[in-house]
């Protein structure tokens, strides 16, 4: 079992003060004591949230009450005035949070689907001023979705986001039903089926790099592998077929045991400049570039179900063999996913810079490329897919942030395991060390998949002092069964590693969730400040 942690990316935390509370904003709070007053104002102690914030009154209230506030500026001076439920500037009844709810949608003229927002912002004691309320109106207002809408708006407040409209759009797009393996691969049709000559550099370069990702070197190479293996075995005939169609039809026989086995172990290894080192001295003329484009033509034929009847089921057949080496396979999938992705894409720069190394490998990801490819793109179509991949890919990063002592890391990555295409979904939580790393000692992660047998499925592991606790989520009768035989060797790695597994539970799931749902329950907030 490899070392994950020490893969993801740890993104800078962000600066944990607020912003100031400033004039228009809106406020829900309790006062705890009056602290003094002056001939024109009054110091109170007032509760916002889990903070205490010092605010200056113009008006006497009731200590333990709750109440409306809108915030004001005067020659520079903040201070909180008194919304009356009657329209006049003296204490009345104070404020329940639907009754403030509701007096804001009146009085802002908003949407009746806004109350549950404000609902939210109010009982959280977070300030918002009207022009904030504006932007998520005309937003949510272009969605199919409102309530996904609100409830994203909801989260960037909690989370203090900036209010912008690509930051709304690409914590959006990250909750987008569409499998994200199917997004990339509706977006290289669309390249595809461009006419030549609008097929820029950029586009082009991006289209090769969705066919990377979407048909990853290692899986075609541990498909080869097994075509290769089968050249021994009664099958050889079909097999040389396909290695035909792959442009490797020469001197297959010729291939030594000794000189397979160090193809396999490098393939096994993922190892991917040796093995293009192996293939190169086994075919004079192979050319990675041309190998992968032939194997996703193979593979969409395979798809299609267009092979001869005996080509079909060999592929089939090795496809599914794969299965068996996925628990070796997926730590370096998901390395090399961190990389395709460009979730470091801002980092990567910022250190090249800083370190004056910034070259054109610096710029090579998924976002960088996209972000080169919406430069030449016209075709309304094409430029929704890719702009909704750049979301989807900031969206990530969104989620990938500080909060408190806490780092959170989600991760949705496309992966291959044997003949079904997935998305796999982590989100990675637990405290920073002064090294800016999670401690390994106390963590959870959360793993989400979606599987051909076992269907929807979610993996959450909580560490505690380097105790393990596994809870499998899914309604597949027997499951628990099949769990206890794989138990022993859970535990017998978790050991290797200096982990004790506490327990290996299945669990019904009580709701359908999304992979970034996990993320969204999550909150941390606790910062004390004064005004």
């Amino acid at each position: 079992m490899n070392r994950i942690d020490k893969t993801l990316p740890i993104f800078p935390a962000g600066d944990a003060a607020r912003e100031r509370f400033r004039h228009g904003q809106v406020v829900y709070g309790k006062i705890e004591s009056i602290q003094g007053e002056t001939e024109k104002e009054k110091l109170a102690l007032v509760r916002v949230g889990d903070e205490i914030v010092t605010a200056r009154l113009r008006t006497p209230l009731q200590v333990g009450k709750h109440y409306l506030f809108e915030v004001m500026a005067e020659n520079d001076t903040i201070y909180w005035k008194i919304i009356d439920k009657e329209g006049r500037n003296h204490p009345s009844l104070p404020f329940d949070v639907d009754e403030a709810a509701q007096y804001l949608i009146r009085k802002w003229k908003l949407p009746g689907d806004a109350h549950s927002f404000l609902r939210f912002v109010l009982q959280e004691k977070i300030p918002i001023a009207k022009e904030d309320i504006g932007k998520a109106v005309q937003w949510i207002g272009q969605l199919e979705d409102k309530q996904k809408g609100w409830e994203t708006f909801r989260y960037m407040f909690a989370r203090r986001f900036p209010l912008t409209k690509n930051v709304f759009f690409s914590l959006l797009a990250v909750q987008n039903d569409s499998p994200l393996f199917r997004q990339l691969q509706n977006a290289e049709k669309l390249l595809a089926s461009l006419p030549p000559e609008r097929q820029t550099e950029s586009l082009q370069a991006l289209r090769r790099y969705l066919q990377d990702i979407t048909n990853s070197p290692r899986s075609a190479y541990e498909v080869l592998v097994k075509l290769l293996e089968s050249l021994r075995q009664p099958e050889r005939k079909i097999a040389q077929q396909l290695l035909n169609k792959l442009g490797l039809a020469a001197m297959q026989s010729n291939i030594s045991s000794e000189q397979l086995a160090k193809l396999q172990d490098a393939v096994k290894n993922g190892n991917l400049q040796q093995i293009k080192q192996y293939l190169q001295s086994l075919f004079p003329a192979f050319e990675e570039q041309q190998f992968l484009e032939r194997f996703q033509t193979l593979y969409a034929s395979y798809a299609a179900g267009s092979l001869a009847d005996e080509e079909q089921r060999l592929f089939s057949t090795i496809l599914t063999q794969s299965d068996h080496h996925v628990a070796s396979s997926v730590f370096h999938v998901l390395k090399e996913a961190l990389q395709k992705l460009g979730l470091q894409h801002e980092a990567n720069i910022r250190l090249a810079m800083e370190t004056k190394t910034l070259a054109e490998a610096t710029m090579t990801s998924l976002k960088s490329l996209l972000l080169q490819a919406l430069e030449n793109v016209h075709e309304p179509e094409l430029k929704e897919a890719l702009q909704t991949l750049l979301h989807h890919v900031t969206g990530q990063q969104l989620l990938s942030q500080a909060e408190g002592p806490l780092q959170h890391i989600f991760m949705q990555i496309p992966i291959q395991l044997g003949e079904q295409r997935t998305d796999v979904a982590i989100h990675w939580q637990g405290k920073r060390q002064k090294n800016g790393k999670i401690d390994p000692d106390y963590c959870r992660i959360v793993f989400y998949f979606y599987l051909d047998k076992l269907k929807e499925t979610v993996v959450d592991v909580r560490v505690q002092q380097r105790i393990v606790h596994v809870s499998v989520i899914n309604d597949t009768p027997h499951l628990s069964e099949i769990a206890n035989d794989f138990q022993p060797m859970l535990k017998e790695r978790l050991e290797e590693h200096g982990y004790t597994l506490s327990a290996l539970k299945i669990e019904t799931p009580k709701q359908k969730k999304a992979p970034v749902d996990f993320v969204f329950e999550q909150r941390y907030s606790g910062v004390d400040y004064r005004i």
